[in-house]
């Protein structure tokens, strides 16, 4: 069994997942990594090695990625200590008149349903290394700010809620929530442009961009106190969810 810490980490090829994971590897973590794009895992694999660097190709929102995924970090290393529930999509930006059922369907089995798959299948795990699970959530689930982004918000709702029940349910694993706020990643550089089949119209748009530019972060920086808290969050942290910049989260950015 690894004397080093063994983390999980979904949504890992880029943006905030990625910059999680420079952090781990840089704190000497060993890491199982899962996203759909297989060529950044595999760079990092080749450039640390199979004994730091495991990972699962797949679809989070299935059961059998997320079961892989825990299967390559017991066989790798023995263990999981830590979880980083990263995956996430924007898609559909879309007002409800114009909405597909469908669509919500898929944000939230690629937001919220995955993150149940992957709990359900590493939690005995969890619970005897006295593990922690952070999320990256959203203050879009708090309330709604803007027009059609109605499935989002609804899916970081979910994910608030998820980990504040994971809290309850387990209280030998920490459960932490983070809000990352506005981050230069992919994600938010196609809001930028309109993608994701906006609904939003042209000024609503462009508010969003004058309200946000001026705060955007990088990604390393969430993305940090993503992994820190991963390797150490006190328990007493459990079923907090705050913005990474918050003071309580000092000592892990």
């Amino acid at each position: 069994m690894s004397s080093a810490p063994v983390v999980i980490v979904t949504g890992a090829s880029a943006g905030i997942g990625a910059a999680i994971v420079d952090k781990l590897l840089l704190e000497k973590a060993k890491v199982v990594l899962i996203d759909i794009t297989e060529e950044p895992l595999e760079r990092r694999q080749k450039e640390y090695g199979h004994e730091r660097v495991q990972y699962v190709v797949g679809d989070v929102s299935t059961n059998r990625t997320n079961h892989l995924a825990v299967k390559a970090a017991l066989d790798a290393w023995g263990k999981v200590d830590a979880l980083a529930l990263n995956a996430g999509v924007m898609s559909p930006v879309k007002r409800l008149c114009n909405v597909d059922s469908t669509e919500w369907t898929r944000i939230f089995n690629i937001n919220v349903v995955s993150q149940v798959s992957m709990l359900a299948e590493v939690i005995p795990h969890l619970r005897k290394t006295k593990g922690r699970v952070v999320f990256t959530s959203s203050d879009a689930g708090e309330k709604p700010s803007f027009a059609a982004w109605g499935a989002y918000g609804a899916t970081k709702a979910a994910v608030n809620y998820l980990i504040r029940v994971l809290a309850l349910e387990e209280p030998e694993i920490t459960a932490v929530g983070l809000y990352p706020g506005v981050v230069n990643t992919p994600l938010v550089q196609g809001i930028f442009r309109g993608d994701y089949n906006s609904g939003m119209s042209k000024q609503e748009l462009q508010t969003y961009k004058d309200m946000v530019h001026p705060r955007l972060v990088e990604a390393q920086q969430p993305g940090n106190v993503v992994a820190n808290l991963a390797l150490s969050a006190p328990r007493n942290l459990s079923g907090s969810i705050l913005f990474w910049d918050d003071e309580v989260f000092k000592q892990y950015r």
